[in-house]
């Protein structure tokens, strides 16, 4: 259910007792356009964060919230984001304050519908449980803009709520994972009017890492270490008619939260361009046009989107370059010759002169400062 909280992972300062089994990492051995730009998530999970230390613990959350750099007048407007770097250290700090496992279970017991924004409104007027899970997955980016894949599957008469990996750059925090399983089911309870609770589940965290009072907490069969996050629902009880459905407010809750997402997303052909890139670059013909075919678009059509964007191809290229060669320079698992490669230049005394044209520096003086 990381699909509701997750976020980008930073180096952050917590007790290497409580950090194993903290994080769900996915294959970090290849790379996609996420890295290239910063993800956000809503601010209301932050609120929530601190209302959980100050309520729960008796814990001012002010120094928490200074030392992850987050504003707090955010708070206050509606739709406002953080950046998800910021919230990986809030998630770490309080973890380490508290020293408990189960903050982000308590985290998500606190969250209502209207900490969700618009979605929230749209979940509330939803005729069914199922209706309200695909709104959940269409509406997903007005939570987090890193989540992963999300989708609603109909097998064997049972509703599935499936996450799979996406992006393997993105590395899911348990304590965020488990607030928003925990502030899943509350949405579920709160329109069912009575309590709801899956047939079985499917986490990707690995057999090691297990938590007794998350399967308590989920009450069914639960098994670790698989590829994709899975719940299962009696299809019957997820299609039952709900008695607080308002189709007019749906309609429009629902306009509201497509206008919201197009706002966040105004680079979306360029962001598209930057992912393709990724996966383009070590086969060398990364060309524009080449681009613009992978894309479904006549050159000029792609040219002219990214000029209404405010960039253009050869921008974004420099730029996707620069940024991989970056990572992998500090990664520091790779030659030198390797990454003139994996980004697309065809040998390294090339990709040397580019690099410091972008950094004034060499690649070997960079990985070294880095």
């Amino acid at each position: 259910m990381a699909a509701i909280w997750s976020f980008q992972v930073r180096a952050c300062a917590i007790d290497p007792k409580l950090r194993n089994g903290l994080y769900r990492t996915r294959d970090s051995g290849s790379l996609c356009g996420a890295m290239l730009y910063e993800p956000t998530t809503l601010a209301t999970v932050a609120r929530l964060i601190g209302e959980t230390l100050e309520k729960d613990y008796g814990i001012d959350p002010a120094p928490a919230f200074a030392q992850a750099s987050i504003d707090t007048n955010k708070f206050h407007r509606p739709g406002s984001r953080i950046p998800l770097s910021k919230m990986t250290k809030l998630w770490d700090t309080c973890v380490f304050i508290t020293h408990d496992l189960q903050f982000g279970m308590k985290a998500g017991a606190r969250a209502e519908p209207s900490d969700y924004y618009v979605l929230g409104h749209a979940w509330l007027a939803s005729a069914t449980l199922l209706g309200g899970l695909q709104r959940l997955c269409r509406y997903a980016h007005v939570l987090s803009t890193a989540i992963a894949h999300v989708e609603v599957r109909i097998e064997d008469g049972m509703v599935l709520f499936v996450e799979s990996p996406q992006d393997p750059t993105i590395v899911v925090h348990r304590t965020a994972d488990e607030a928003g399983i925990v502030a899943f089911f509350g949405l579920c309870e709160r329109i069912k009017r009575q309590p709801v609770r899956p047939l079985k589940v499917e986490l990707a965290f690995p057999p090691e890492t297990s938590r007794d009072y998350l399967d308590e907490f989920l009450q069914c069969p639960v098994t670790y270490g698989n590829s994709e996050e899975k719940f299962y629902f009696s299809k019957e009880e997820f299609e039952e008619l709900l008695p607080g459905s308002i189709p007019d407010v749906l309609d429009s809750t629902s306009r509201i939260a497509e206008r919201y997402l197009e706002s966040l997303d105004k680079s979306k052909v360029a962001s598209e361009v930057r992912q393709l890139l990724v996966q383009m670059l070590p086969s060398g013909k990364a060309d524009q046009d080449t681009v613009a075919n992978r894309l479904y678009r006549s050159t000029s059509t792609l040219q002219r989107q990214l000029t209404a964007e405010g960039t253009n191809y050869r921008d974004i290229l420099e730029s996707t370059r620069r940024n991989l060669a970056e990572h992998y320079l500090k990664d520091g698992a790779y030659s030198q010759a390797e990454i003139a490669f994996m980004i697309g230049f065809s040998d390294q005394s090339n990709f040397a002169r580019a690099f410091k044209r972008w950094t004034g520096v060499s690649p070997g003086q960079f990985q070294k400062a880095a």
